[in-house]
């Protein structure tokens, strides 16, 4: 819904760097976009129909965010070790843990060009012994952005 959205995060604690794909559940944001939709939909299509539609909206676009909030991934680098972990989290509870390496190498790590909706997104692999797709960014600043943390800021020490 939001072009300008923050659908993932890139944080450290420690010698483990994680990148995040939570999106955060902003009350604001959901009051003003339920809020303007209501008004528009009942001003073009009358109070009755105007307001049937705006609370399935509203309940559709609440429903989005929330699940969203909930069911969320984890990458974890850890520096010491060299390891790289995938967690599948609901609400901050690890459901499924995969080990996609024993050894990170950055250089591993692929960018495929999509394009949906006429708009060119980036899938973020990283290949093993077989690809393994972690994230899709929406735009190539993202990408950008992502390749620079990850060659600046990660140094894997066990590596050779």
């Amino acid at each position: 819904m939001n072009e300008r959205e923050d659908y993932f995060r890139i944080s450290k604690n420690g010698h483990v760097h994680t990148l995040s794909d939570r999106i955060p559940f902003n009350w604001k944001e959901l009051m003003i976009w339920t809020s303007t939709s209501f008004i528009f939909l009942i001003w073009f299509l009358g109070i009755g129909i105007g307001i049937f539609i705006a609370i399935l909206t509203l309940i559709g676009y609440i429903f989005y965010r929330f699940a969203s909030w909930i069911c969320y991934s984890e990458l974890k680098i850890d520096e010491k070790s060299g390891k790289l972990i995938r967690l599948k989290k609901i609400l901050d509870r690890t459901q499924k843990t995969e080990l996609i390496s024993e050894k990170f190498h950055p250089n591993r790590f692929e960018y495929s060009e999509l394009t949906r909706s006429g708009k060119t997104k980036f899938l973020m692999n990283y290949r093993t012994h077989k690809n393994n797709e972690l994230l899709i960014l929406k735009n190539k600043t993202d990408k950008e952005q992502i390749e620079k943390y990850i060659a600046e800021k990660i140094t894997v020490y066990n590596n050779v």
